[in-house]
């Protein structure tokens, strides 16, 4: 299993039949997913050769540049013209996410995540993408392992306040509790 699989999916259901792309595309992303990376590379070229200006195909080279050579600069490059080409589409930022987590480059990983997130809320690629990224993060009490349950508990705390709909949910349960300890002394 290819490290882009843990990007987009762990399980065996197939993610790219959620993604707005080709069929072509699809079925290359597929192979990526599936372990044959140098197979999927030579699709994605394929596509490229026919439509160069393909941003889903862009993408999905960048990611194999970064996982077959370890070029990140080149990665880079293609996932950012893929996002150029098409702004409203996520998967150059999915891209970008990926090259950025693989760099260990935490923080701008995490923002493309957002900004994917923004353009597909619902996109079944963005929870194992934010796994991740949760994964290569540091613990939040760095005393602590990683595994500690302190540690376990405070994470789930960190990743839950993650949805704007969860804070505003504690921030409601704070203002209710503040108010019924208040009346509890009056």
């Amino acid at each position: 299993m290819s490290e882009f699989s843990k990007l987009l999916g762990q399980g065996s259901k197939p993610i790219c039949t959620g993604m707005n792309a080709s069929p072509l595309v699809g079925t290359a992303y597929e192979l990526l997913l599936n372990g044959h990376r140098s197979r999927a590379e030579q699709r994605f070229q394929r596509i490229l050769r026919e439509d160069a200006k393909n941003p889903d195909a862009m993408a999905g080279m960048a990611i194999c540049v970064v996982e077959s050579t370890g070029r990140f600069v080149s990665a880079t490059k293609l996932a950012t013209e893929a996002v150029r080409l098409e702004p409203e589409s996520p998967a150059g930022y999915y891209a970008l996410a990926y090259i950025h987590l693989m760099g260990s480059r935490l923080e701008q990983g995490y923002r493309y995540l957002l900004k994917a997130q923004k353009l597909a809320p619902k996109d079944p690629r963005l929870e194992s993408g934010f796994a991740l990224f949760d994964k290569e993060r540091p613990p939040v009490l760095s005393d602590l392992d990683r595994h500690h349950p302190v540690n376990l508990v405070l994470a789930g705390a960190r990743t839950f306040m993650r949805s704007s709909m969860h804070r505003t949910l504690v921030g409601v349960l704070l203002l209710e509790s503040v108010f019924l300890t208040g009346s509890l002394f009056v």
